[in-house]
């Protein structure tokens, strides 16, 4: 058997090396000189950077997968103690309580809300179709709880509007939970209590993660550009841009999309129209990421946690901040604080587009009024822009997964984040179980 893996960021480069492990031949093309897809780390002076996510967040497949690649002494766990969020509200930060319980002691939201959140044990349940995240949390818990909670959390996470996402596809576990136990509060009262999942970073960037992946595979081609797919007698061959090891001869059993929705749409125009016409379909939200530091004496606001997610309903300019340097100190000089903004999402795509000379102003502008900074210019700012950031799991992205699971009868499978979720880890532990699914339809094969 052998398998064409098209695309190495992280889902591509994760596939090719469990199924190095398990003994499939493959053969992993990239486009560009060099690998990662969205993990981009730059050195900007005394500055190091994240342009794409700034930190993972571990589950058991990358803990295995960070040990296997001996990168465990390269492992950064955050300075602050501090696992807190914030949340904007009428003009102040507020710390986010760590359960609903916690949430119905606190101030932050309404007692109206807090009756409406404590009567969600009676309600029961419905099976709406299409069912969208807010209309979810509208129904059980309240508007204000959607207004200023799942939207900036959605934003933070996905890049996303809940008003347009489908539960389903973003939050499958609340659902099974209103199904099984008729309701979200007494489903959460049943687990046990877990720890929160450790945030981490690495020594020389996250970047490390898919270059050490990389480093260990015997089949990638970067600066291989794949243009087209033809199929004939079962078999997939390949159109491939700077071939001059000669592969586009090559037959190859299994076709893996590991590409961007747009991209993998233009290469499956001829083989599958079907399947390229919902991806041309598939919406992206366009982020910019704005890098900023500032002297620590001029900081009037004590930086312990996380960050800080921004509720439209405070008509924020940035959907939040991760205060960078408080997680890893190393990433910037010792006398200095380093925030990374983030400006767009599907909530304000707007302002995604805006110059950089008004991104960057704008930014300042708002750092300095909600961390109450003294400075009137900050000693360093970085922009940079993802046009198509995250694909968004909305009523588009439903056909396109009914007909991948069509289409892999024909030994076509996509492995990326339109399929796995937005997270790394999600995106390295589908990639080890469509490895271990390949395989083990190897019998079937001639």
């Amino acid at each position: 058997m052998r398998v064409a893996i098209i695309g190495a960021g992280i889902s591509g480069l994760a596939l090719a090396y469990y199924l190095q492990k398990l003994g499939v031949r493959y053969d992993l093309f990239e486009s560009e000189p060099q690998v990662g897809g969205v993990i981009k780390s730059v050195q900007k002076g005394a500055y190091h950077l994240e342009l794409g996510p700034h930190s993972l967040q571990m589950n058991e497949e990358l803990e295995e997968l960070l040990q296997e690649l001996k990168l465990e002494d390269e492992v950064i766990r955050p300075a602050t103690r501090s696992q807190d969020r914030y949340i904007r509200k009428d003009g102040e930060y507020h710390c986010l309580p760590s359960s609903p319980r916690r949430l119905l002691l606190d101030s932050f939201f309404h007692w109206r809300t807090k009756l409406k959140i404590t009567q969600e044990v009676k309600l029961p349940p419905q099976e709406v179709p299409e069912e969208t995240v807010s209309h979810f949390f509208k129904r059980r818990f309240g508007q204000e709880v959607v207004d200023y909670l799942v939207k900036p959390m959605v934003a933070g996470m996905y890049g996303g509007d809940p008003d347009k996402l489908l539960l389903e596809k973003t939050f499958p576990a609340l659902k099974e939970m209103e199904r099984k136990h008729g309701s979200v509060l007494k489903a959460l009262d049943l687990q046990v209590d877990l720890p929160r999942k450790q945030v981490i970073s690495l020594l020389n960037g996250l970047q490390t993660l898919p270059e050490a992946i990389a480093s260990k595979l015997v089949s990638l081609h970067v600066d291989h550009k794949v243009e087209m797919i033809h199929k004939t007698k079962g078999k997939y061959l390949l159109s491939i841009r700077h071939d001059v090891e000669g592969l586009a001869d090559e037959e190859f059993d299994a076709v893996v999309v590991a590409l961007p929705a747009h991209a993998a749409a233009e290469l499956l125009d001829f083989t599958t129209p079907g399947l390229a016409a919902a991806l041309h379909n598939v919406s992206y939200a366009p982020m910019t990421v704005v890098h900023t530091a500032y002297r620590k004496h001029t900081i009037g606001f004590p930086l312990d946690g996380l960050g800080a997610m921004h509720p439209q309903k405070e008509q924020p300019f940035s959907s939040g901040t991760v205060w960078s340097s408080a997680l890893f100190p190393r990433i910037c000089p010792d006398d200095e604080v380093l925030f990374s903004s983030y400006v767009g999402g599907s909530q304000a795509a707007e302002f995604a587009s805006l110059p950089e000379a008004e991104i960057l102003l704008r930014v300042h502008e708002e750092l300095t009024e909600n961390y109450a900074i003294s400075a009137k210019l900050p000693v360093f700012q970085h922009c940079y822009r993802w046009p198509s950031a995250l694909p968004q799991a909305d009523i588009f992205i439903t056909d396109v997964h009914l007909m991948l699971g069509l289409l892999e009868q024909d030994q076509l499978y996509a492995c990326t984040n339109w399929v796995a979720g937005p997270a790394i880890p999600d995106c390295v532990r589908f990639a080890k179980q469509l490895a271990q699914k390949i395989f083990s339809q190897r019998p079937s094969l001639p």
